[in-house]
């Protein structure tokens, strides 16, 4: 990981491991690459293929072996015929209850978020109902009020606005379910509210690493704008406070405005269309999310600027990913989506059924700076059914 100055949201910045670390976790990679042979092993003796074991534990049974690291660090204490029988669903005849939420489906990367969870509810044995959150924090808090008058065995929440969801959430969590939170936090950053664990990316490195790239491709001269997500969102300030230490790097890039568009791409770019109009030169634009960087790309298309500004995102969705190896986007991040929703559902399913006892208070995802040599890899893990990266 590429060292910077500064601290991610309060959290002492992530420098690379030292020898011991690197050696834990080589560790727990070899642990579990002897897991998976000793599942292997175990259909064998019952003279099933790796195919049929395959077709037998279903996709679930591949996924758990990818996760397998990520699991061992949660705890995960079971036999193979258990693991592999628990993520089919097989060993539990009663399926769990799921509510899921997060920021809103009109935005991609929350969208993928759902879909991934709907795909290993499936997978899990759970039946899960969603909560659309609009990008709007009283239409969440309205329908979460609903939501806390039924029982849930677990749930899976991301706030559109930290602090709104609190009570509501307490009192599904005071019913007994195993609460995760994914991505932000849901009251102030390091709040105990009973949540089981989070499952979380660093916004900081995202907002570091694209402004960086973006500052060093335009030879570290110019003017830049960035267009942000909600006000309050703690994601959305993370990554502010990557952008701004990436800036202070380049004294000679001059920051001409930062606005609020909510990660809405309409919002986006209705503010760019006015960006152009007052700003003869703008050399760089960054927006906290890939939604965002579309609709400037659009505007300056619209504007007839096009390739006249570079703008970078970050999630790293499919569209924005294609515009990277094309060249008309300059920069994205990989804001693993399907990792930190679909950590958060068999974390929490697997709580439940006594297959992860104790699993850490912070689970965390990282993901890569895209660019045209990883565009492909990227591109294959994130399609439907495989939602693995």
């Amino acid at each position: 990981m590429t060292q910077h100055p500064g601290t991610d949201g309060g959290r002492e910045r992530r420098d690379a491991p030292d020898d011991h670390e690197a050696e834990q976790r080589r560790a727990v990679q070899r642990e579990y690459e002897g897991y998976s042979a000793e599942v292997q092993q175990h259909y064998a003796k019952k003279g099933l293929s790796r195919r049929d074991a395959i077709r037998r534990g279903g996709l679930g049974a591949v996924a758990l072996g990818v996760l397998a690291p990520a699991l061992a660090g949660c705890g995960l204490k079971t036999s193979p015929e258990e693991a592999s029988g628990a993520v089919s669903g097989s060993v539990y005849g009663k399926a769990l209850k799921g509510l899921g939420t997060n920021g809103g489906l009109g935005v991609m990367w929350y969208a993928q978020g759902k879909q991934t969870i709907e795909q290993w509810a499936k997978l899990l044995n759970v039946d899960l109902t969603w909560v659309d959150g609009e990008l709007d924090p009283t239409k969440q808090r309205a329908k979460l009020d609903n939501a806390a008058i039924k029982t849930w065995d677990i749930a899976m929440v991301t706030a559109t606005q930290a602090g709104t969801v609190l009570e509501p959430l307490r009192k599904i969590v005071g019913k007994g379910t195993d609460v995760v939170q994914m991505t932000s936090n849901t009251g102030k950053p390091g709040e105990e509210w009973g949540y089981l664990t989070f499952t979380e990316q660093s916004s900081y490195d995202m907002g570091y690493q694209v402004t960086k790239e973006l500052c060093t491709k335009a030879g570290g001269k110019g003017t830049i704008i960035e267009t942000r997500g909600p006000a309050p969102g703690t994601d959305q300030q993370d990554r502010h406070k990557g952008f701004m230490a990436a800036l202070k790097e380049f004294p000679d890039i001059r920051l001409l405005t930062t606005d609020f568009a909510n990660w809405d791409s309409g919002t986006a770019q209705k503010q760019w269309d006015s960006y152009l109009t007052k700003y003869p030169d703008i050399t760089i634009g960054y927006c906290q999310n890939d939604d965002m960087a579309l609709a400037a790309l659009q505007a300056l298309k619209s504007a007839r600027r096009t390739g006249k500004t570079l703008i970078g995102g970050t999630d790293g969705m499919p569209p924005a990913i294609k515009l990277v190896k094309s060249g008309q986007l300059a920069a994205t991040f990989r804001h693993d989506s399907c990792r930190v929703h679909g950590y958060a559902i068999v974390i929490a399913a697997m709580h439940k059924r006594g297959l992860i006892p104790d699993p850490p208070k912070k689970v965390v995802v990282d993901g890569p700076l895209v660019t045209k040599d990883n565009a492909d890899s990227l591109l294959t893990l994130q399609q439907a059914p495989v939602l693995l990266a």
